[in-house]
Protein backbone atom coordinates (compact mmCIF):
# COMPACT_ATOMS: atom_id res chain seq x y z
CA UNK A 1 0.00 0.00 0.00
CA UNK A 2 1.31 3.15 -0.81
CA UNK A 3 2.37 5.62 2.34
CA UNK A 4 1.40 8.98 0.45
CA UNK A 5 -2.09 7.53 -1.11
CA UNK A 6 -2.99 6.19 2.59
CA UNK A 7 -2.19 9.28 4.11
CA UNK A 8 -4.01 11.18 1.45
CA UNK A 9 -6.95 8.63 1.88
CA UNK A 10 -6.57 9.44 5.77
CA UNK A 11 -6.88 13.22 5.28
CA UNK A 12 -10.20 12.52 3.36
CA UNK A 13 -11.58 10.88 5.87
CA UNK A 14 -10.57 12.97 8.76
CA UNK A 15 -11.93 15.94 7.05
CA UNK A 16 -15.08 13.99 5.92
CA UNK A 17 -14.28 14.83 2.43
CA UNK A 18 -16.47 12.44 1.41
CA UNK A 19 -17.16 13.24 -2.47
CA UNK A 20 -13.45 13.73 -2.72
CA UNK A 21 -12.69 10.48 -1.67
CA UNK A 22 -15.20 9.00 -4.23
CA UNK A 23 -13.46 10.63 -7.35
CA UNK A 24 -10.18 9.45 -6.20
CA UNK A 25 -11.13 6.05 -4.95
CA UNK A 26 -13.63 5.11 -7.13
CA UNK A 27 -13.49 1.77 -7.27
CA UNK A 28 -13.27 0.93 -3.84
CA UNK A 29 -16.32 3.07 -3.04
CA UNK A 30 -18.25 1.41 -5.74
CA UNK A 31 -17.44 -2.17 -4.55
CA UNK A 32 -18.18 -1.72 -0.71
CA UNK A 33 -21.45 -0.21 -1.59
CA UNK A 34 -22.49 -1.96 -4.62
CA UNK A 35 -22.89 1.27 -6.54
CA UNK A 36 -21.73 1.59 -9.61
CA UNK A 37 -22.16 5.27 -10.37
CA UNK A 38 -21.43 8.99 -8.87
CA UNK A 39 -25.04 9.98 -8.15
CA UNK A 40 -25.35 6.87 -6.03
CA UNK A 41 -23.28 7.41 -3.63
CA UNK A 42 -24.29 11.02 -3.50
CA UNK A 43 -27.96 9.60 -2.70
CA UNK A 44 -26.42 7.20 0.17
CA UNK A 45 -24.57 10.28 1.38
CA UNK A 46 -27.95 11.62 1.71
CA UNK A 47 -29.35 8.90 3.58
CA UNK A 48 -26.36 7.98 5.81
CA UNK A 49 -24.04 11.19 6.06
CA UNK A 50 -21.17 9.47 6.60
CA UNK A 51 -19.02 6.76 5.39
CA UNK A 52 -17.18 4.36 7.86
CA UNK A 53 -13.45 4.02 7.66
CA UNK A 54 -12.99 0.51 8.97
CA UNK A 55 -14.45 -1.42 6.38
CA UNK A 56 -13.22 1.36 3.23
CA UNK A 57 -9.54 -0.62 4.49
CA UNK A 58 -10.42 -4.03 3.61
CA UNK A 59 -12.58 -3.22 0.15
CA UNK A 60 -9.05 -1.05 -0.80
CA UNK A 61 -7.35 -4.04 -0.11
CA UNK A 62 -9.41 -6.03 -2.31
CA UNK A 63 -8.56 -3.80 -5.12
CA UNK A 64 -5.39 -3.34 -4.35
CA UNK A 65 -4.73 -7.45 -4.76
CA UNK A 66 -3.99 -8.25 -1.10
CA UNK A 67 -7.53 -9.42 0.10
CA UNK A 68 -9.65 -11.28 -1.37
CA UNK A 69 -13.49 -10.70 -1.48
CA UNK A 70 -15.75 -13.79 -0.85
CA UNK A 71 -19.84 -12.42 -0.66
CA UNK A 72 -21.87 -14.09 1.80
CA UNK A 73 -24.03 -15.75 -0.65
CA UNK A 74 -21.63 -16.54 -3.60
CA UNK A 75 -22.09 -20.53 -2.98
CA UNK A 76 -19.37 -22.07 -4.72
CA UNK A 77 -16.20 -20.08 -4.20
CA UNK A 78 -13.30 -23.12 -4.56
CA UNK A 79 -11.76 -22.24 -7.95
CA UNK A 80 -11.65 -17.96 -6.70
CA UNK A 81 -10.65 -19.31 -3.01
CA UNK A 82 -7.79 -21.62 -4.87
CA UNK A 83 -6.69 -19.21 -7.44
CA UNK A 84 -5.97 -16.41 -5.26
CA UNK A 85 -4.16 -19.05 -2.24
CA UNK A 86 -2.00 -20.30 -5.69
CA UNK A 87 -0.79 -16.46 -6.28
CA UNK A 88 0.41 -15.77 -2.69
CA UNK A 89 1.89 -18.88 -1.24
CA UNK A 90 4.96 -20.64 -2.26
CA UNK A 91 3.97 -23.85 -4.92
CA UNK A 92 4.98 -26.10 -1.93
CA UNK A 93 2.76 -24.77 0.33
CA UNK A 94 -0.25 -24.13 -1.70
CA UNK A 95 -0.05 -27.98 -2.89
CA UNK A 96 -0.08 -29.40 0.82
CA UNK A 97 -3.28 -27.47 1.38
CA UNK A 98 -4.90 -27.88 -2.07
CA UNK A 99 -6.82 -31.14 -1.24
CA UNK A 100 -8.49 -29.05 2.04
CA UNK A 101 -9.36 -26.40 -1.19
CA UNK A 102 -12.18 -28.79 -2.57
CA UNK A 103 -16.07 -27.90 -2.15
CA UNK A 104 -15.82 -24.57 -0.53
CA UNK A 105 -19.30 -23.04 -0.14
CA UNK A 106 -20.79 -19.75 1.34
CA UNK A 107 -24.28 -19.63 1.96
CA UNK A 108 -24.31 -17.65 5.60
CA UNK A 109 -28.03 -18.51 5.70
CA UNK A 110 -27.55 -22.67 4.49
CA UNK A 111 -24.11 -24.14 5.11
CA UNK A 112 -20.86 -22.64 5.04
CA UNK A 113 -17.48 -24.55 5.39
CA UNK A 114 -15.16 -21.43 4.70
CA UNK A 115 -13.88 -20.78 7.93
CA UNK A 116 -13.30 -24.42 8.61
CA UNK A 117 -11.88 -25.16 6.12
CA UNK A 118 -9.31 -22.34 5.94
CA UNK A 119 -8.37 -23.68 9.74
CA UNK A 120 -7.52 -27.05 8.32
CA UNK A 121 -5.52 -25.19 5.77
CA UNK A 122 -3.96 -23.24 8.51
CA UNK A 123 -2.59 -26.22 10.45
CA UNK A 124 -0.83 -27.37 7.47
CA UNK A 125 0.80 -23.76 6.84
CA UNK A 126 2.15 -23.48 10.59
CA UNK A 127 5.23 -25.37 10.16
CA UNK A 128 5.99 -23.31 6.83
CA UNK A 129 5.55 -19.75 8.24
CA UNK A 130 2.33 -19.18 6.80
CA UNK A 131 -1.45 -18.34 7.92
CA UNK A 132 -4.42 -17.76 6.07
CA UNK A 133 -6.37 -14.99 7.68
CA UNK A 134 -10.25 -14.88 7.76
CA UNK A 135 -12.23 -11.16 8.40
CA UNK A 136 -15.84 -10.17 7.46
CA UNK A 137 -17.46 -7.26 7.26
CA UNK A 138 -21.31 -6.35 7.31
CA UNK A 139 -21.41 -2.62 7.66
CA UNK A 140 -22.93 -2.16 4.13
CA UNK A 141 -23.86 -5.33 2.87
CA UNK A 142 -25.82 -8.70 4.38
CA UNK A 143 -22.27 -10.45 4.69
CA UNK A 144 -19.00 -10.49 3.30
CA UNK A 145 -15.55 -12.24 3.74
CA UNK A 146 -12.06 -11.15 3.22
CA UNK A 147 -9.12 -13.46 2.80
CA UNK A 148 -5.18 -12.62 3.61
CA UNK A 149 -2.42 -14.56 3.49
CA UNK A 150 -0.25 -13.37 6.19
CA UNK A 151 3.79 -14.66 6.36
CA UNK A 152 4.58 -15.96 9.71
CA UNK A 153 8.35 -16.00 10.06
CA UNK A 154 11.04 -13.36 10.00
Amino acid sequence: MDMVEKQCIQALFTAKDYMELYRTQKPTIDLMLGIEEQWEFEDFLEEEDSLEEAPFWLYYSVIQGELLEIGGYEEDVTEKVAAFLQKKLPKAEFQSIAAYLQDLYVDIDERDNLEEKIELCNQCLAGAGYSIQVEHDDTYCTWDYFLSVQHTRT
